[in-house]
């Protein structure tokens, strides 16, 4: 029979207790890397959305068999599209003529609301994925 003084007593739920102490850091750990690869997620669609539409900006002939208007909404076209194709919504570009170092280029500029997807660091997490890409048009 047992006693009150039992050693064996006085160790019962300690491993609920431990738990208990132990579970927020947990649940903050595993909450944050499902935010933060989120959040690399969308910044690698936003990168390469940007990238994909002044690549397709460029490849239009050069003037004076295209415009710098054409080129531009060729690149903003395929910046959408891209984001289409990724299962994002149509939203966030920004294509536009420019002059870098005396040769003519397209400039896209992505801009996607990220924030937090489980709500737990939404105070922490950066609110849009932003990437420019600019590339010469020849």
């Amino acid at each position: 029979m047992r006693t009150q003084d039992d050693p064996r007593n006085r160790q019962r739920g300690v491993a609920a207790v431990e738990f208990a102490l132990v579970l927020p850091l947990l649940l903050t750990l595993v909450m944050g890397a499902i935010d933060w690869g989120w959040f690399f997620f969308i910044d690698q669609v936003v990168t390469n959305c940007a990238r994909e539409g002044a690549r397709a900006g460029t490849v239009l002939a050069p003037p004076p068999t295209s415009t710098a208007a054409k080129a531009q909404d060729a690149a903003q076209q395929a910046s959408l599209d891209f984001l289409e194709r990724a299962h994002f919504a149509r939203q966030g570009v920004v294509a536009s003529f420019t002059t870098v170092g005396g040769t003519d280029a397209i400039s896209v500029t992505v801009t996607y609301p990220a924030g937090s997807l489980t709500g737990l660091l939404s105070n922490v997490m950066p609110a849009n994925a932003r990437a420019t890409a600019v590339m010469r048009w020849q």
